[in-house]
């Protein structure tokens, strides 16, 4: 084999040129790679912090407009329960709901009381007393009509008993043909506000 001379200059130089180069690839290796390459990485992991963050947010944010759907629901439902539910018993409306009802089942009512409210946790009760004279299919129709009220009712105490007319009515019936009146009814309505908790 061949020896390097070291006392050639060119090989000298060439040596020297080398021992610089590779000096220079590793200095610029360690100063300029090394910290990129740790910078890269350090991106890429912020990078997938980051999009894990908005995949989060996507997920929260697709929630929110879900959740507010929601909100303007039980809104929607909030204020229907306030109709059926109000704050103040309006006897008038129920006088008038009653009325169109009893006018179109064809009873006759006798007698409506209002008999004052009986106050529970989160609602009052509002109670009328009611007598009228009705056919028994009349009665039937009543009930179902009060029953589809738009606000919640309870019937009690119902006590259902013989017309004292009832055979004036049947000969009427039979002359003209209409619906003979023959049951006397009471009976207690009860109608529901709520409480105003805030007062």
């Amino acid at each position: 084999m061949n020896k390097i001379d070291m006392k050639n200059p060119r090989t000298a130089y060439a040596v020297l040129v080398s021992v610089a180069v590779l000096a220079a690839v590793y200095f610029g290796y360690d100063y300029f790679w090394v910290p990129f390459a740790d910078d890269q990485s350090r991106l890429e992991t912020e990078l997938a912090d980051k999009k894990d963050q908005l995949e989060k947010i996507n997920i929260q944010q697709r929630r929110a407009a879900l959740l507010e759907k929601d909100l303007a629901s039980a809104e929607k439902e909030f204020d229907r329960l306030k109709e059926m539910f109000p704050e103040d018993e309006n006897v008038t409306i129920r006088l008038q709901d009653l009325y169109g009802v009893f006018r179109t089942s064809g009873v006759q009512i006798s007698k409506f009381n209002p008999e004052g409210k009986t106050e529970k946790e989160y609602y009052i009760e509002n109670k009328y007393s009611l007598s009228l004279n009705a056919g028994y299919h009349m009665l039937g129709y009543l009930f179902a009509e009060i029953a589809n009220f738009s606000y919640p009712t309870t019937i009690s105490d119902l006590h259902v008993g013989r017309y004292a007319g009832i055979d004036n009515e049947l000969t009427k019936a039979s002359l003209h043909g209409w619906i003979p009146v023959t049951t006397t009814v009471t009976f207690h309505l009860t109608t529901y506000t709520s409480r105003n908790l805030s007062k």
